[in-house]
């Protein structure tokens, strides 16, 4: 299951500000507290979308049109395990996705048919809307990087990379040379793309490193490859051209243990470390926390709130 990270923060759609703000006392707040006919009222099409607590950082955000899975989520008590043990049953009854979710940013993880992040966002800007705070966005952003040649060939592991180069890049001339390729065989040509393959889980370092060092940087459109250090069990894609979602990859398998692999794989994350850094000092955020937002981590703000919500989840007039 992969993972993809985001930084976040929230921003004043009146001044253009934006502030850090942690978001997990908020959103267990709203799952502790908030009634069922609340958590009902958003949805995605024509699915209902809830966000369930799962442990610590953890959430799981369910999109379902299963009646049965609805009264089980509606009953305030049900694990997700047991949410999972149904999905295994019937897997077209519902989809699940994974949120990690720290002080201003978050992994999501997530299968194919399972709400993706931007659901997710929609979600929790609608929730900000639905408890009348309409001047505050709720605003992630996908945390991307370019590695330099030196960070990709100080890995142990090198696998397949590939490099894609315009016609105009000497390397590509020499290739067209070597084919007596003239003027007027090229013309339909935008360039060309070239594909280094290793056996199966072998390690093509000193081959790549040949490439690299060949081709020249004017003209190079993407050059990605994956890689790994000795420390690491998977292999992850590099940008060396371009940029490219910072990411991982957990085993959804075991249940029990995707809070912890979650956990491990963002700390260890050194990409991802280098870009919050880069994502704090280059965002020109403020400290001032709104108290619209704050109060709802208040489980009296919450029993103020849902006084005047009626059955379908819609304030009363």
């Amino acid at each position: 299951m992969k993972v993809n990270y985001f930084g976040y923060c929230i921003k004043n759609n009146e001044t253009g500000k934006k502030v850090l703000f942690d978001i997990r006392p908020f959103l267990k707040a709203y799952y502790k507290n908030a009634n069922t006919s609340f958590k009902n009222s958003f949805r995605h099409h024509d699915e209902h979308i809830y966000l369930i607590h799962h442990i610590g950082d953890t959430f799981f955000f369910l999109a379902t049109r299963s009646n049965e899975l609805i009264k089980k989520v509606n009953t305030n008590n049900i694990s997700v395990g047991e949410i999972t043990s149904l999905l295994e049953q019937d897997e077209h009854i519902g989809f699940t996705s994974y949120l990690h979710i720290k002080e201003d940013h978050f992994g999501f993880a997530s299968t194919y048919l399972a709400p993706k992040a931007d659901i997710f966002i929609h979600y929790v800007n609608e929730l900000l809307v639905a408890l009348g705070i309409t001047n505050w966005t709720f605003l992630p952003q996908a945390l991307l990087y370019q590695a330099t040649r030196e960070e990709a060939l100080s890995l142990q592991h090198i696998g397949r990379t590939t490099i894609e180069l315009t016609r105009d890049n000497s390397f590509t001339q020499d290739l067209l040379a070597l084919v007596s390729a003239d003027t007027n065989d090229t013309t339909e040509l935008e360039g060309i793309e070239i594909i280094i393959k290793p056996k199966s889980r072998k390690n093509i370092k000193p081959t790549v490193n040949k490439f690299l060092s060949s081709i020249p940087d004017s003209g190079i459109e993407k050059m990605i490859m994956k890689a790994k250090d000795e420390t690491a069990s998977n292999m992850r894609d590099l940008y060396l051209v371009g940029r490219g979602a910072i990411c991982d990859k957990v085993d959804k398998s075991n249940e029990i243990k995707i809070p912890t692999l979650l956990e491990t794989k963002m700390t260890g994350n050194e990409f991802l470390k280098t870009k919050l850094v880069e994502y704090r000092e280059n965002g020109e955020f403020e400290e001032n926390i709104p108290e619209i937002i704050s109060s709802y981590t208040n489980p009296d703000t919450w029993a103020t709130f849902l006084c005047n919500i009626s059955e379908n989840g819609e304030m009363v007039s």
